[in-house]
Formats: structure tokens, C-alpha cells, sequence
């Protein structure tokens, strides 16, 4: 009935709501316009028993200017719009179209709520769905999983924030695996300990299993508190993106020969190309080197 009363630009009240009866009628006093159902049997299911459609008042009297739907109403109304992920339907669209088709204002709040509303309507609430991922702990079991597992965290975007902990691995065929994952309030040791805590039960520890991430201090710490013998070393890529950052006078010479170093399969080819490295920036060896070759190379 909201939905109705916005396409046809006018206002009801309730007169009565009840588990058995709902009884509406025009907000003006002197209209006969009025709607009348009740349930069936006692049920949950209703029957419309009375509704006069007619309006005796003056629908454009300034008295009777529409109010402004609610997001529920206006969110009903542009379901269809999202039922296609592919489409690309915003809030100022929203503000177009009723405004064009039905001839009701809405600011750009009200218009991103009911966009809001539209999306829970067909994915459910996302506080609902995001309440439940700090106790999911999502373990992928294959044949044959690879002893090296790569860890980062990153920070989500959402209205409901948070650090998002994720693992993964490659399988014999060189396809990327995801392995784990958790939401923590902050990337700290404790977090990141507890994750592994988690991770070693359901994952356990492997032969020649090692573990690869960004230098991050906190996944240092912790993974040398729960699985203390295994070796630990850092994304040539995260490498390469703070030497990108931190040395920006010599990153376009050095790109290709940073990454062909990393890559060397000899010690004379490392040793050759590390050489070149500091003939370019002196600091960028000695940033390297302080890092640890074996963590890298």
C-alpha cells in the first residue's frame, strides 16, 4: 500500500493494525478513500475485504503534499534495478528516476538507503552476513597442497572495517589455492597468532613447509611463536614495491634487473647482477642485503 500510495501521490493513515485486521484510510478527514483486510482464519494470510479506490479530496491541495516514502518503499520499487550485478544503478539514479516517474523528491540519503534496502532485499543484511566471518576459518583440502604458504592482510573497505587475514598455496599444476581466511579487528601479533593458532590445527605443519609474506612485523612474531623451525620469506613484489617508494631516482633502471635477481638460479648470475644493482643505487644493495638475500632470492 506505500508502494501504491507513492504511485498515485497521495497519503494514508493507519486506523487500525492488528494481528487480525489492517484498516487504512486517506489522511484526509472527509475522504471515503479507504482499504480494509483481515486475516484469514486467524492466520498469517490476509484478504483485502474493503477497498474504495475513489478520493473525494483534493489530491492536489497543498495540505495534502506528498510525504517522502521510506527507503523500504523506494527499495522495492528499484529491486529489478540490481537484480543484474553487471548493472551499474546508483543513488543519484535513483533520485532521477523518481523524480521523473513518479514525481517524488528524494535527497541523496534517502536515495543510497533505499539502494540499500533494494540489496538486502535480495543478498540479506550485511551486518548479519559480517557477524559470522570471524568464526569461519575456511580450510581447502586437495590431493596434493604445496609447502608454501603465502599470508597477507588487508584492510576492508565496508562500512564495518576490520583486517581481513588470508593464506594460500599452489597445487602441483601451479594454480593458486586459497587456504584460509579471518576477520580481525587489527593486524597485531595477537591477531596474527591466533590465526596461525587456528591455521596449524586445521592445517597442520607440512614437510619443507615455509611460509611467505610482506615484512610486516607482526606475521614475523607470530609465526616464530606458533611454528618456531620454519623458514620465513618476504614477497619479492612487496620487496620491490617499498624499494619503488623509498629509492625513486634509480626504480626505472632497476625494475627489470631487481626481479632478474630474485630470480637467479646460480650463485655467479645473483652475484653478477647484484653487482649491477649497486653500480645503479648503493642504497638499494645495502636495503637488500639488510633484508637478507636467503629471504628473497
Amino acid at each position: 500500500m506505500k508502494h501504491y500510495s507513492v504511485m498515485n501521490k497521495f497519503q494514508f493513515r493507519v486506523k487500525r493494525s492488528s494481528a487480525k485486521s489492517y484498516w487504512l484510510v486517506c489522511v484526509s478527514k472527509n475522504c471515503t478513500w479507504h482499504f480494509k483486510a483481515t486475516s484469514i482464519n486467524d492466520s498469517a494470510m490476509f484478504k483485502v475485504r474493503k477497498f474504495n479506490s475513489l478520493h473525494t479530496c483534493s489530491l492536489m491541495d497543498s495540505t495534502f503534499i506528498q510525504r517522502k516514502p521510506t527507503a523500504m518503499v523506494v527499495g522495492s520499487m528499484v529491486i529489478p534495478k540490481y537484480a543484474d550485478p553487471k548493472i551499474i544503478y546508483t543513488p543519484k539514479d535513483i533520485q532521477t528516476d523518481m523524480f521523473f516517474e513518479h514525481g517524488v523528491n528524494l535527497t541523496y540519503m534517502q536515495a543510497w538507503r533505499a539502494k540499500e534496502k533494494a540489496l538486502e532485499f535480495l543478498i540479506g543484511h550485511h551486518a548479519v552476513s559480517y557477524n559470522k566471518l570471524p568464526s569461519y576459518l575456511y580450510i581447502l583440502e586437495k590431493t596434493y597442497l604445496g609447502p608454501v604458504v603465502v599470508v597477507d592482510g588487508t584492510f576492508l573497505k565496508s562500512a564495518y572495517r576490520g583486517i581481513m587475514l588470508t593464506t594460500s598455496t599452489m597445487d602441483a599444476a601451479g594454480t593458486i589455492l586459497p587456504l584460509a581466511y579471518a576477520i580481525v579487528d587489527s593486524e597485531n601479533v595477537a591477531s596474527w597468532k591466533w590465526f596461525f593458532e587456528q591455521f596449524k590445527h586445521a592445517y597442520g605443519k607440512r614437510p619443507n613447509m615455509c611460509v611467505v609474506s610482506d615484512r610486516n612485523e607482526s606475521i614475523l612474531k607470530a609465526t616464530s611463536i606458533v611454528y618456531p623451525d620454519m623458514p620465513h620469506y618476504s614477497c619479492m613484489w612487496h620487496i620491490w614495491t617499498n624499494i619503488r617508494k623509498k629509492f625513486k631516482k634509480g626504480h626505472l633502471k632497476l625494475s627489470e634487473l631487481y626481479f632478474a635477481t630474485a630470480r637467479s638460479y646460480t650463485l655467479d648470475e645473483f652475484n653478477e647482477r647484484i653487482s649491477k644493482i649497486e653500480e645503479i643505487d648503493l642504497h638499494v644493495k645495502a636495503y637488500l642485503y639488510d633484508i637478507g638475500y636467503r629471504r628473497w632470492s
